[in-house]
């Protein structure tokens, strides 16, 4: 196991090669000039060419992907043109808070698409399966950011029982002060994976059930409860793994709509900003974190399956 991990390491250099070289291309290749949105059209030429010799816009594309790979091997991720701001220092203050909205979500999506998962597979055709997936239905049907309108008008202003704002503001007093603003948000934005992992932990589950250990299982005479989890739960969590793991890397880098309905200072709104300013070095930056992190989010994946069933192992 420890070689298969060494040699998935070893990947990762030459697939963020291929996705750095491949965002390179397509930034370059939209339109927009980052230098006229920022100063304006009505700056003078000496003002623009000094800008693009500052950010090397003014050498060919070839040569400022080679210098930013060189940069990058170094630590330095480049300057916002826009906020005139390190990249990585604008990453380190960003990054933070989506990692903790995407995990609060992806903790949340787990916590409900297991029970609903294997009630819909333990009772399946019954009044509960369809009670599960008709939920499913619409946790796809509704959009995130309706959900997230719907939520504040009933639970903070109705309710006044969960802030509106907050993430990332100040210091909290308490555990309780600083988890608050993430109950909302991390439900608008895990809503849809209950629906996908629940869904899927179904169908794994009743293939799981189906299988002639797990007949053999109870005709043993084991628990009811130890057949589900110990040998069918457990085993119909693999697909179950592979699935949180794509959606957790899923949810660092879709959470613009939520980050601007609930007023969040993550990797989202930051994003947003530099694509509609064509600030190259922070789409850039931002989007080669999310790949690397995703890599190694898949990695982890490979790992917990040797875990969940030590066959894979070999």
């Amino acid at each position: 196991m420890f070689a298969y991990v060494l040699r998935r390491l070893v990947q990762i250099p030459l697939v963020l090669v291929v996705v750095s070289l491949t965002i390179f291309i397509i930034v370059r290749a939209t339109p927009g000039d980052p230098v006229q949105i920022m100063l304006g059209m009505q700056t003078s030429p000496e003002a623009e060419a000094a800008l693009r010799k500052a950010f090397r816009l003014d050498r060919p594309v070839a040569e400022q992907y080679v210098l930013w790979v060189f940069d990058i091997l170094r630590g330095d991720l480049g300057n916002s043109i826009r906020l005139n701001q390190p990249v990585a220092d604008l990453l380190m203050e960003r990054f933070p808070i989506s990692l903790k909205l995407a995990l609060a979500s992806i903790a949340f999506a787990i916590a409900v698409s297991i029970p609903l998962g294997v009630a819909a597979a333990l009772w399946r055709n019954s009044w509960v399966d369809y009670l599960c997936t008709g939920f499913t239905l619409v946790s796809f049907s509704v959009p995130n950011f309706a959900l997230a309108l719907i939520l504040i008008f009933v639970f903070s202003i109705q309710l006044e029982w969960f802030p509106i704002t907050g993430i990332g503001s100040g210091s909290p007093a308490s555990w309780r002060e600083a988890a608050m603003p993430y109950v909302l948000p991390s439900i608008s934005l895990g809503i849809l994976q209950v629906a996908v992992l629940t869904r899927l932990l179904r169908s794994s589950m009743i293939d799981v059930l189906s299988q002639d250990y797990i007949r053999t299982a109870h005709a043993k005479g084991l628990l009811p409860v130890t057949v589900i989890v110990i040998h069918g739960l457990r085993n119909a969590l693999i697909p179950f793994v592979t699935m949180v793991v794509i959606q957790f890397g899923f949810l660092v880098g879709i959470q613009v709509t939520i980050e601007y309905v609930f007023a969040i200072p993550g990797m989202g709104s930051a994003m947003l900003s530099a694509v509609v300013n064509r600030d190259f070095p922070v789409i850039q930056g931002f989007t080669l974190v999310i790949a690397m992190f995703f890599l190694l989010a898949n990695i982890f994946a490979d790992v917990m399956y040797s875990i969940l069933d030590p066959r894979i192992r070999l």
